[in-house]
């Protein structure tokens, strides 16, 4: 038998490049910068005072913490608005767009005037004028017609260039090819290199290469000029008045942010640029390229230090290294290898991006509802996706065509993640000015979510690979990543959200959390064993988070489908036509020179058999805890409170637990798709586990020992049911058997790496000529796992029933999950009310007051006397004087209409002062503070009785209002007089009304 010759060439388009996603990256991150640093400048200009809106809020300038200016802004808001908007107010909305748009357009303008400059007369002639006779240009039209472009671009000469290369310039639609005069030289002494050149330029043009790499250029161009040029001269500006003033610049996160984001900007152009320059040589070398035609000196090898830093020094380069270009050539596989250190940098872009916009909408008042930041993570996550998901695609087909071995996605994910966590800290999220927020182990979760990520590509992509009949994957790689950026939009959403305060040492009072538990669930029982609940204010805040993400069911459902589908459409059976169309000429379908056979997937049965089974399980849990629940049923006011939340968070576990054990046994007998396996066995558990909860729910009371809520027999849908948690129970049931379905595949994983190292082992202790069974050496540690599965998939063909059980498992579970995710948006809506989110915000963290230094409390008390307060202290003398003013007289002979004639006006201007703790901050001063708060107590109850009393003709009561009254004037003479003494004391001007001392400033706190 003759030896078999060598493996064909792979085509190199099999998926596509992604180089126009990375495009678009690119603009994407340089409209945001644009309109992020221009912001900087027009703000900077514009002489504004948000420092002060810091102090008067109470914000330590000295704190370099993240949750104490949080919390000390977010919760006076409105007052906080209301501050920036008169003394640091935003720019027109049109000069903060129109930066982006005179960006784009600028770039266009030098777009089309770049071709120009390089076609002009006296630069370049036509080739008739090197070319007499025409034999240069019917080889040009040969080497055109190979290429397939049709008709042949135009031709220039560049005469006086020495050098042997050419450049294509212009536009897709309207290309120029300049060659320089060297090469023309070169066509007979050296016609490979003048064929491989030429062939090179004509492949940017059949490529598409052209207007992108022009855009690209013109963009960065103008970019430096119009947007970094006048930062730069900005941040100089500010620097050199504060060491004019003596002082030491403090390290500014939003300059550092914006140098992060130009160093991103430049990175992927770069990377854009670079790319770009392989694939033409590659569609060179396809249309008849001589290799030895790109052929250079071999680079002297560097040292050890050049070696390590050879991946990170390519990053910057816009053409690549000759040595990459001759292997690219030689063999493919660089095209397909995924690279860790352009993920992690490409992990930052989903996390800076977001937050660069938000800074941009804020000065606005445009709300970060749940929505708002749905749409503004939207574009990032897509891109982020688009680049990372193709490039671990193309590495799976690359394995599964040369017989590799297949990358298990989780370090590229992991690395990804890793540039989330990092993009974090430049954004200061959840750490302030430190470097590390306080809880630091959180910033464990984006990688972790990263790897996991990656994982769940790479398995799709395999599974895919196995199962798709088509001509090309791409339909499949377009679902696939569809759902990963369902996945990458809602884990963001979550982690800026709340992943973030987490980090920086987010925390819920007890007290607020049983107000929160007692909203959800009112009950007459006491609240009392509320309090001592364990998980009150660490585990349950996080399941309010998880059902506070509006596409929390949607994504998991996507990310569990997506695979059943996969496996519905059964085994592609012999060579698919797409994994044919990946060599230049028919493969065999046996292997062998045409390439291996497609990868074998383990059989539907083998992942939707434990997840019906582990369903059976889940309701029958599902039933027990009813009937265990109603043993224990309380009165019908009394069903709420912890009863209720008992009922809420043991209905998720009692259904998560079957579907971690249905993760398990399919993940074992998925073969190399344990992830995927686990994944759908556990959510198709869960969801029969959920549909036999909301039967029993919608028709509790109509059987008499599963009630738990109700003694009435009638039908209430589930999300209508009165102390029911629809969305409670639902989101947090889907995330946790997900969680569930990762740590069982990777608890299988680790067994199966851990037998096969075991049998690798007996392997190399069996002496030399022993007998026994061979254990196998595949290409990785899934060989002895895959034998069963493998055998399994052998003969089985997805039969009419399967896929109707599929479709059907599909459209309810897509369906349910839609309409659930559609509503929770809609409820969200585009826009908040800013006084409940404050008074609720209150409520959960408390407004407490930071320790600071002397000085820094003087100022705060000047920031807030000086930027707004004086108004509300006039505001309050001018109340108690209209009082004191209607007060003179006697109550004698007169009526009660003239009685209400001099009082009513007075009493109902007092009511005002109750809106003053709400129209702006709270005094940043203990003591000063205790007045005011005391005011307006005196302040409300005096209004309310005065006018109560006047209406019902009580004496007696408008005498206690009126006391009330004057009680609350003294307490605003007691504010200004201490408010005038930290003035003083800080070498402040005092306060503009004349402090009253004595009696008249003695204020009567609530209570005493």
């Amino acid at each position: 038998m003759p030896p078999p010759g060598p493996p064909r060439r792979i085509d190199e388009r099999v998926l596509g490049a992604g180089t126009s996603v990375r495009f678009v990256t690119l603009l994407f991150l340089l409209l945001t910068a644009c309109g992020s640093m221009m912001l900087t400048v027009l703000r900077g200009l514009a002489h504004g005072d948000q420092e002060g809106c810091n102090l008067a809020a109470g914000v330590d300038p000295d704190d370099g913490g993240y949750w104490a200016p949080i919390v000390a802004v977010s919760g006076q808001t409105f007052a906080y608005r209301l501050c920036t908007s008169i003394w640091a107010p935003a720019p027109p909305w049109w000069q903060v767009v129109g930066w982006p748009v005179l960006l784009t357009v600028a770039a266009a303008l030098l777009f089309l005037l770049l071709p120009l400059r390089k076609a002009r007369r006296g630069r370049v002639v036509p080739l008739e004028s090197a070319d007499p006779d025409g034999e240069l240009r019917a080889l040009i039209d040969e080497l055109a017609a190979a290429t397939g472009l049709a008709p042949t671009p135009r031709i220039v000469v560049d005469p006086a260039t020495a050098s042997v290369n050419a450049v294509v310039f212009g536009r897709t639609g309207r290309p120029v090819v300049c060659l320089d005069g060297g090469l023309l030289a070169t066509r007979r002494t050296d016609p490979e290199r003048f064929r491989a050149v030429l062939l090179h330029e004509f492949a940017h043009i059949a490529n598409r290469d052209v207007t992108l790499t022009y855009l690209t250029v013109a963009l960065w161009r103008v970019f430096l000029v119009l947007i970094l040029l006048p930062y730069l001269l900005w941040e100089g500006h500010v620097v050199q008045g504060v060491l004019a003033d003596g002082a030491v610049p403090r390290p500014d996160r939003a300059m550092l942010l914006a140098a992060v984001l130009v160093l991103l900007v430049h990175l992927a152009r770069a990377d854009t640029l670079r790319s770009r320059e392989v694939w033409a040589d590659v569609t060179a070398l396809r249309r008849g390229a001589d290799p030895r035609g790109w052929a250079a000196p071999a680079a002297a090898p560097g040292g050890p230090l050049r070696r390590a830093l050879g991946p990170f020094l390519e990053l910057w380069r816009t053409h690549p290294r000759s040595g990459l270009r001759q292997g690219a050539l030689t063999d493919p596989a660089p095209l397909f290898r995924v690279s860790v250190l352009p993920l992690l940098l490409l992990g930052t872009v989903p996390v800076v991006t977001p937050t660069h916009l938000l800074r941009q909408l804020a000065p606005y008042r445009v709300d970060s509802s749940t929505n708002v930041l749905v749409a503004i993570v939207l574009v990032p996550a897509v891109l982020v996706t688009g680049v990372a998901g193709v490039a671990l695609w193309r590495a799976v087909a690359y394995a599964v065509l040369t017989g590799g071995r297949v990358p298990s996605g989780w370090w590229a994910g992991a690395w990804l993640g890793a540039g989330m966590a990092a993009g974090s800290i430049l954004n200061g999220d959840g750490v302030g000015w430190a470097w590390l927020p306080q809880r630091p182990a959180v910033l464990l979760v984006p990688v972790l979510a990263g790897a996991a990520f990656g994982w769940w590509i790479t398995q799709c992509a395999l599974l895919w690979a196995g199962t798709w009949r088509g001509r090309t994957l791409r339909p499949a790689l377009l679902l696939s990543l569809s759902a990963g950026c369902l996945a990458m939009v809602s884990w963001l959403t979550w982690w800026l959200l709340m992943g973030v305060a987490y980090a920086g040492g987010f925390t819920v009072r007890a007290d607020a959390m049983v107000r929160t538990v007692q909203r959800w669930f009112p009950s007459a029982a006491p609240s009392g064993d509320l309090g001592r609940l364990p998980g009150l204010t660490t585990v349950l805040p996080l399941l309010e988070t998880v059902t506070g993400t509006p596409l929390v069911a949607l994504t998991v459902t996507a990310l569990w489908v997506v695979p059943l589908l996969g496996w519905g459409t059964g085994p592609a059976g012999g060579a698919p036509r797409w994994f044919s169309a990946a060599f230049p000429a028919p493969a065999d379908e046996s292997g062998g020179p045409g390439g291996p056979p497609p990868p074998r997937v383990a059989p539907l049965r083998a992942v939707l058999l434990p997840g019906v089974l582990g369903g059976v399980l889940a309701c029958l849990a599902v039933v027990g805890l009813q009937a265990c629940l109603h043993t224990g049923q309380p009165g019908p006011d009394a069903r709420g409170g912890l009863y209720a939340l008992r009922y809420a968070l043991l209905l998720p576990a009692v259904v998560v637990v079957p579907a971690a054990l249905a993760g398990a046994a399919a993940g074992a007998r998925a073969g190399r798709l344990r992830l995927l396996g686990s994944l759908v066995a556990a959510q198709v558990a869960a969801l029969l586990g959920l549909v036999a909860a909301a039967v029993l729910v919608s028709a509790d009371g109509c059987v008499a020992p599963l009630n738990v809520l109700s003694d009435d027999c009638a039908w209430r849908p589930v999300w209508r049911r009165p102390l029911f948690p629809y969305l409670f129970v639902l989101n947090n049931t889907l995330v946790l058997a997900a969680v569930a379905a990762v740590l069982a595949a990777l608890a299988v994983s680790t067994a199966a790496a851990a037998r096969a190292v075991r049998a690798r082992r007996r392997v190399h202790r069996r002496p030399a000529g022993g007998t026994g069974t061979s254990t196998g050496t595949g290409s990785d540690s899934d060989s002895d796992s895959d034998s069963d599965s493998d055998s399994d998939s052998n003969d089985s063909r997805t039969g009419r029933r399967g896929r109707l059980v599929v479709a059907l498992l599909c459209v309810v579970a897509v369906g349910g999950a839609s309409a659930t995710a559609g509503h929770q948006m809609y409820q969200a809506g585009l826009v908040t009310d800013v006084t409940a989110n404050q008074r609720d915000y209150v409520q959960r963290f408390g407004l407490p007051y930071a320790p600071v230094s002397e000085p820094t409390r003087q100022n705060q008390v000047h920031a807030w006397y000086h930027l707004g307060g004086y108004r509300f202290i006039e505001l309050a003398a001018s109340y108690s004087d209209g009082l004191t003013a209607a007060g003179k007289g006697s109550f004698g002979p007169e009526s009660w209409d003239a009685l209400d004639g001099r009082f009513r006006t007075a009493c109902t201007r007092w009511r005002d002062a109750g809106t003053f703790e709400l129209a702006w901050f709270r005094v940043p001063d203990r003591t000063v503070q205790a007045d005011w708060h005391a005011m307006i107590v005196r302040a409300d109850q005096g209004s309310r009785g005065c006018a109560e009393a006047l209406d019902a003709h009580d004496s007696t009561g408008l005498l206690n209002a009126l006391r009330d009254l004057l009680a609350a004037g003294r307490c605003a003479a007691s504010a200004n007089a201490r408010i005038d003494a930290v003035l003083r004391a800080g070498h402040y001007r005092g306060t503009y009304r004349t402090p009253v001392r004595g009696a008249g400033a003695a204020c009567e706190h609530v209570g005493q």
